[in-house]
């Protein structure tokens, strides 16, 4: 008989845990990462650069020892995106791929907003 309480708390704590599991992996819509061609609407590519750029190529974008400036690349759209996601080998050093992990059209808003600074 005493093994009884044991064996329904054990149950419990297991139907529980399942439940837990099971929602906090439960697909959300209109939640998450952007999918692939789409930007999200939130998406701040001042902020991304801030946050994934800015520690290397400067809060200003006009460089470090480390990294070049990017205050005006003659370069296209789709080439800073190639360089975001591919890295590029340099004058300077190397920068890393997946330095920023968004998706091609968070790339293409940043690839963008760099751009504007000429």
């Amino acid at each position: 008989m005493t093994r009884k309480p044991f064996y329904f708390l054990m149950l419990g704590g297991t139907v529980l845990l399942l439940l837990l599991v099971f929602f906090v992996y439960l697909p959300t819509k209109g939640k998450g990462p952007a999918a692939e061609g789409e930007t999200a609407a939130n998406f701040d590519p001042q902020a991304a650069f801030q946050q994934s750029c800015a520690s290397c190529h400067g809060q200003d974008l006009k460089g470090t020892p480390a990294a070049p400036s990017l205050v005006g690349l003659n370069l296209s759209v789709d080439e800073v995106v190639d360089i975001i996601t591919n890295g590029r080998k340099g004058s300077m050093g190397v920068m890393p791929p997946g330095m920023f992990n968004g998706s091609d059209a968070e790339k293409k808003a940043l690839a963008e907003w760099v751009l504007s600074h000429r």
